[in-house]
């Protein structure tokens, strides 16, 4: 027979709970429509936001590839793509989300060997690019879900293991 003592039991800490008067409530009509209101003032900016971020990504892969694809100009392309993944949708870009999630996995799956695709990564970033460009924003319908069935086509074929 086990002791009950073997296997000590720690209380979680809810300090931080206790100082807000409790779990947190879910929000009111009124709230949510601020919050709506204050992300709808934001829309002008995330345009521009977008094109930081998409200048930082042109800017890591021409490292990339002025550095044939060595050292921390992966590293820094890697980040600079995913952080596209993770906001791209809230820019207004659920494609951008896509591709970078695409290039992303594309890019980890390789990285390990040392030999990251050239090729692969030039079609994702011009893809970026042209859907930021042409203000292409659904990746279900028209030549936005044509380009990425292509890129998954391309990946697949040039790193199966993301399959």
């Amino acid at each position: 027979m086990e002791s009950k003592d073997k296997y000590g039991v720690i209380p979680p800490n809810t300090t931080l709970q206790d100082r807000v008067g409790g779990p947190l409530k879910p929000l009111d009509d009124a709230t949510v429509s601020k919050l709506e209101q204050a992300m709808k003032s934001l829309e002008g900016d995330m345009q521009d936001w977008i094109k930081d971020d998409m200048e930082r990504l042109i800017k890591a892969h021409r490292s990339f590839t002025r550095d044939s694809g060595m050292g921390s100009d992966v590293e820094e392309l890697h980040r600079a793509a995913h952080d596209l993944r993770g906001l791209g949708s809230t820019y207004g870009y659920p494609i951008v989300t896509v591709i970078a999630d695409n290039l992303c996995k594309a890019m980890e799956a390789t990285m390990d060997t040392g030999r990251v695709p050239e090729d692969l990564i030039k079609a994702h970033v011009d893809a970026l690019r042209a859907v930021v460009n042409l203000d292409l924003r659904d990746p279900d319908r028209g030549p936005a879900a044509e380009l990425v069935r292509g890129l998954r086509t391309l990946t697949a074929r040039k790193v199966p293991s993301t399959i």
